[in-house]
This record gives structure tokens, C-alpha cells and sequence, in this order.
């Protein structure tokens, strides 16, 4: 089944083209990465399907479906409404994004709220069933705390588990790990990737990073100056790719996998150091 269907998008702001021509799908329980350097546009086209562009930004051409609905004729509304059940989003700074004096757990609630008729203990409930499938043991804290008081991984984690506990069709995560070390880079990663499993939700991950897009995706998307210039199975994109600037993105960054091959050619295990 189609989640996202993005069909020939141009997006503007004031009138200045930032993104031209792009199209693509992600199937339910697929993983698409779209990579690219900064300021080529990836972030913007999944702004645009959240209907998160801001002052200024419009979609002036194509269209973009979600489960057939082209979003860009929904009302301001009808896309509040879809934010959470239906698509979800993880940012590239969850604590940034969470208010300073609230706790977590106000906070989440407060979001649950306006989309279910839930009580308090079973929106608690939820998210500590969440942190257990994450493996973390002291939710109960989290919940507690303030955003200043976690770290930046802790918060990356606090925001997989609220993107994730109205249980999202589809998820959006724009450059979810840019901002960590790369030990816990590693491990949100793995986070993710087990809530697609455990889920089937479908996910577009923004990275600049075309290793991690590897170890995550089934196809990739690459981004240049605002326009698609590459867009296929990952397998086929890696081992194949046609572009010179796909090439670059490959030979310039660690592989998120290369431990992982590596064990597979030699059958020796790889460890939490090889992620990365």
C-alpha cells in the first residue's frame, strides 16, 4: 500500500523556488532516505507534507498524497488532525522543540489529548511500554523530568517515543541523529528501526549522512540543489550510483555498515564501534 505519494513538487518561499520537480513513494513499512548536503531541499519536501513550511513557503506545483489524500487541498484543520494518528514526525532537535518548563510527561499528555479521549495513567502506560521496547528501564523518570534535563540522546529518545505512541502510518525524521555522538547515533538508529518492525510504519528519514541512509533504508532519494538527481533501491544506489555527486556523498562519509559486510565476508562479529 501507498503511504506518501509525492508527485512532480515544487516548493517556494516569496516567490524563490527551493525545491523543483520531485517524485516519489514509500510503501507501508518501508524506509526512504533522502540525503543531500545542506541547503539542497531535503528537508523542505517533508515540511511540505506535514504542512509545516512556514511563512512564506508554499507547494506551488505537484501534489502530495497520503493514502490517496492530497494533503495540499486539506485545510489547516484536517492536517492538525492527521499530525500524530497519521503521520508523525521526529526532529533534528527534540529538546529544542519541547517547552523548558513543562515536563515531559504534561507534554506528551497535553499531545495525546488532541487526538484521543485518554486518561493520564493510560497515556503514562503507553509511552512506558514504548521505553520498554527501547530497553529503557527508568521511564518513570524521564516522564518526570524537564527537557533541560536529559541529554541530547535522551531527548532524541523522548522524541521516537511521542512520535510513536499514536502509532503513525508514516514517520518523518528530519535529521534525527545529526546533533549526537556516535555511540548514541548508533543506538537511536536501531531504536527506529525496531519501531518499524514492531509497527510496520512506514518512514522518510532526511540525513546528510548516505551511509546511515544504507543501513536504514530500502530505497534512497539523493537531493542536489533542491532537485531529485538520483532515486532507487539502496543496493542498486550504493553499488551503482550514477551521479557524480552521488559518488562524492558516498566516498566522503563512513558507512553505517561497512562493520556489518565486513562480518558477513569474514564471519567474524561485528561490533557497536562498526555502526558507525
Amino acid at each position: 500500500m501507498t503511504l506518501l505519494d509525492v508527485q512532480h513538487v515544487e516548493v517556494c518561499y516569496n516567490g524563490n523556488a527551493v525545491v523543483q520537480d520531485v517524485s516519489f513513494q514509500v510503501e507501508a513499512g518501508e524506509i526512504l532516505g533522502i540525503v543531500g548536503e545542506s541547503g539542497s531541499g531535503k528537508s523542505t519536501v517533508i515540511r511540505a507534507a506535514m504542512g509545516l513550511l512556514g511563512s512564506g513557503g508554499a507547494v506551488t506545483k505537484g501534489n502530495i498524497y497520503y493514502k490517496g489524500q492530497n494533503v495540499i487541498d486539506a485545510g489547516p484543520d484536517e492536517i492538525r488532525r492527521m499530525r500524530g494518528p497519521a503521520m508523525g514526525m521526529i526532529f533534528q532537535n527534540t529538546g529544542a522543540s519541547l517547552c523548558p518548563i513543562r515536563s515531559i510527561g504534561d507534554q506528551l499528555y497535553e499531545s495525546v489529548r488532541q487526538h484521543e479521549k485518554v486518561s493520564r495513567g493510560e497515556v503514562r502506560e503507553r509511552a512506558l511500554a514504548i521505553f520498554d521496547r527501547m530497553r529503557l528501564n527508568d521511564g518513570e523518570r524521564i516522564l518526570s523530568s524537564y527537557p533541560f534535563e536529559l541529554s541530547g540522546g535522551m531527548n532524541q529518545r523522548v522524541g521516537i517515543m511521542m512520535a510513536m505512541i499514536l502509532k503513525p502510518a508514516l514517520l518523518f525524521a528530519d535529521e534525527p541523529t545529526s546533533a549526537l555522538d556516535v555511540t548514541v547515533q548508533a543506538q537511536v538508529v536501531k531504536e527506529m528501526m525496531k519501531m518499524r518492525d514492531l509497527c510496520g510504519t512506514g518512514m522518510v528519514v532526511v540525513t546528510h549522512n548516505i551511509g546511515m541512509a544504507e543501513h536504514m533504508a530500502d530505497r534512497i532519494a539523493v537531493m542536489y540543489q533542491g532537485r531529485l538527481i538520483e532515486y532507487g533501491e539502496t543496493e542498486e544506489i550504493i553499488r551503482h550510483p550514477k551521479e557524480a555527486y552521488t559518488k562524492r556523498l558516498i566516498g566522503s562519509v563512513l558507512r553505517l555498515n561497512r562493520g556489518e559486510r565486513d562480518a558477513e565476508n569474514t564471519g567474524s562479529k561485528s561490533t557497536e564501534k562498526d555502526i558507525l
